[in-house]
């Protein structure tokens, strides 16, 4: 087991590791096509886990030198970044450019000797402030999650149980009292998780099927609410 003090650094390492061997069988045709994200080709997911992968590398860089870290010079540019990606790369280049970009994450962290209470932004001068112990978790969320986005065999429903317990977790700190009012339950591992300021539906689902449709996902496909209907939820990036 790794002992670096980032947290979730060995569980991002594997998801990782899931990830990178599910693209070793894809062809050009593959990543033209659609991913579970409106008008985002298979290509483009794996164009934004590679820029991803150096916005968090970039993050531990400027923390370890004292000064202010950003994932991100700017919204605009990290679209841009993405879509010259999948523009310049060939099929076998964008496969190799995932693995590359993903060791530069891995040896950013390796040799990170920074505070972890060091912060930085999504952008220069964002609202949002996160440390950086948060970025194992957060990276391990894009993974994850974007694994599952590329529509090939693995799907929430594989998602560690662990992993699904936190997402759910995050998504309720993230949508915090102004999101819908619901209380989620677990019908394959110990969990009960109260949503928003008032009373609201009983949402009963597996854990994978309740973060993935928490984070935009599926349209509720395997969960049961007990008004019949689902709320509305907004789509997590």
């Amino acid at each position: 087991m790794s002992t670096n003090p980032i947290p979730l650094i060995d569980e991002t390492v594997h998801a990782t590791t899931r990830y990178l061997g599910a693209l070793t069988v894809l062809q050009a045709e593959d990543l033209e096509a659609p991913s579970a994200l409106p008008g985002w080709t298979r290509g483009h997911v794996v164009a934004h886990l590679s820029r991803n992968a150096d916005a968090f590398a970039r993050v531990l860089a400027q923390a370890a030198a004292g000064e202010a870290a950003s994932m991100y010079d700017s919204p605009e540019s990290r679209d841009f970044d993405i879509a010259v990606t999948v523009e310049d790369l060939s099929a076998k280049r964008l496969i190799a450019d995932a693995v590359d970009s993903s060791r530069r994450f891995e040896k950013a962290v390796a040799v990170y000797d920074g505070p972890l209470g060091a912060t930085y932004t999504r952008v220069p001068g964002g609202d949002e402030t996160f440390t950086v112990d948060t970025v194992g978790p957060r990276r391990l969320t894009e993974v994850e999650v974007h694994h599952a986005d590329l529509l090939l065999d693995y799907r929430a429903a594989e998602w560690p149980a662990d992993f699904s317990r936190d997402l759910i977790g995050r998504r309720q700190d993230e949508l915090g009292l102004e999101g819908p009012s619901m209380v989620l339950s677990s019908t394959d591992v110990d969990g009960l998780w109260k949503f928003g300021s008032g009373a609201g539906p009983e949402i009963q689902g597996a854990a994978g099927d309740l973060a993935w449709w928490l984070v935009g996902r599926g349209g509720g496909a395997g969960l049961v609410s007990s008004s019949g209907e689902l709320p509305q939820i907004a789509r997590w990036r």
